[in-house]
């Protein structure tokens, strides 16, 4: 098959995305993207943008169109030549913008319902919808339920529901070529501790600072090493944490390179989160690749990727307990270090590779269309009021 792939946030884990599933396909993929900038203003106007870049490219149609969750797709529909108006498409979300968390100190609105609305006016028109995780699914139908059901009537409540019972998961993927197992640090060294999500609110760094902070308190003899992409803003109280454990810092800062990047995972014994929110997990089953212990919220994604065996070890529930469970680990780092134990870590998230993740994609797209390449669509199915809905395949 040619599959399109629109992106208007063509960077970071988009891009990675979509660059891993465009080396392993076995169909023709073709990316259009967009800067990853200003993401309210990629939600409104890339529908456009990317209608105008095809037409200057005089990209043929294709057989599927591929789109994240930034796009509106209703419009891009409306803005693509007339003979692409059937065309099937498949919708991945990422991530949505009515459950990704809000932040307080901008300002911003305990959830963006407008673009949350487009999220759903999406997931409606789209052939198939993709999801990165259960949990995703299961937060995001709960939210757009509530603000539908609190909409005038009519509205696609019925059509969403539908849509999002014949969703797929499927996660992101990691490149397991990119990433070897490491040994961990070096032996008689301290703990060393890894955060490498970005320095944002929904990911607060400023509690897990804080942890490490009561940890040593505690006795833990450990250092750090905080790869987490950062902004012009940090949040409240970061400043402080990190000058009271300046001396236990080993590497701060966000790293380009790939190869650099898996050297430092592969260093670490121990990577740890504090998140509010994660629909996925991409930098904890990448660290885990490299051989690291987790130690995660029992909470959000992260029971999800976590298989059964690792919940009681890798999961904690409070923050008192992930203190305690520092100190326990800082006194038992060769423990962490084990090749037997690091190969297990590994083994632990290779569910989630990136063959894996291209394969499911194939077949997404391989469902979009019958056996003579014409548009499928599933028998039309009915919701809980007996109305008939008719949804992707």
């Amino acid at each position: 098959m040619k599959v399109l792939a629109l992106e208007p946030w063509y960077g970071g884990s988009h891009r990675k995305f979509l660059e891993q599933w465009r080396q392993r396909t076995r169909h023709e993929l073709e990316v259009v993207g967009l800067p990853p900038r200003r993401w309210k203003w990629r939600m409104r106007s890339s529908a456009w943008e990317l209608a105008r870049k095809v037409a200057e490219r005089a990209l043929p149609r294709p057989d599927a169109l591929f789109v994240s969750g930034y796009v509106d797709l209703p419009a891009l529909f409306g803005e693509l030549p007339p003979a692409w108006a059937n065309l099937p498409s498949l919708l991945y979300l990422h991530e949505n913008q009515l459950t990704y968390p809000s932040n307080p100190a901008h300002g911003e609105p305990k959830s963006e319902t407008h673009f949350g609305y487009t999220n759903i006016q999406s997931c409606v028109r789209a052939d198939r919808v993709v999801l990165n995780s259960t949990f995703q699914r299961l937060e995001f139908a709960t939210a757009a339920d509530d603000l539908l059901r609190a909409l005038p009537r009519p509205n696609p409540r019925a059509e969403l529901e539908a849509s999002l019972r014949a969703a797929a998961v499927i996660a992101p993927g990691i490149d397991l070529d990119a990433i070897p197992t490491g040994p961990g640090a070096e032996p008689g060294a301290p703990l060393r501790v890894l955060f490498s999500h970005r320095w944002e609110h929904d990911k607060d760094p400023v509690a897990f600072l804080g942890a490490v902070e009561a940890a040593v308190d505690g006795g833990a003899c450990l250092e750090l090493v905080l790869l987490g992409e950062r902004f012009t803003q940090s949040p409240a109280g970061m400043a402080a944490h990190l000058d009271a454990l300046r001396e236990r810092i080993r590497h701060s800062g966000f790293v380009e390179g790939a190869d650099v990047y898996a050297s430092l995972l592969g260093g670490c014994d121990l990577i740890v989160s504090s998140a509010r929110h994660e629909f996925f997990g991409l930098a904890v089953t990448e660290a885990m690749a490299a051989g690291c212990s987790p130690l995660l919220p029992n909470r959000l994604s992260y029971p999800e990727i976590l298989p059964a065996s690792l919940h009681d070890e890798g999961l904690y529930g409070s923050s008192d307990e992930l203190v305690r469970r520092l100190v326990a680990h800082a006194a038992d780092a060769a423990r962490l270090r084990s090749p037997a134990r690091r190969a297990r870590m590994r083994e632990a998230v290779r569910p989630w590779s990136a063959g894996a993740t291209a394969s499911a994609l194939d077949a997404a797209c391989d469902g979009l269309t019958g056996p003579d390449g014409t548009h499928r669509r599933l028998e039309a199915r009915k919701d809980g009021g007996g109305r008939t809905i008719p949804r992707g395949s």
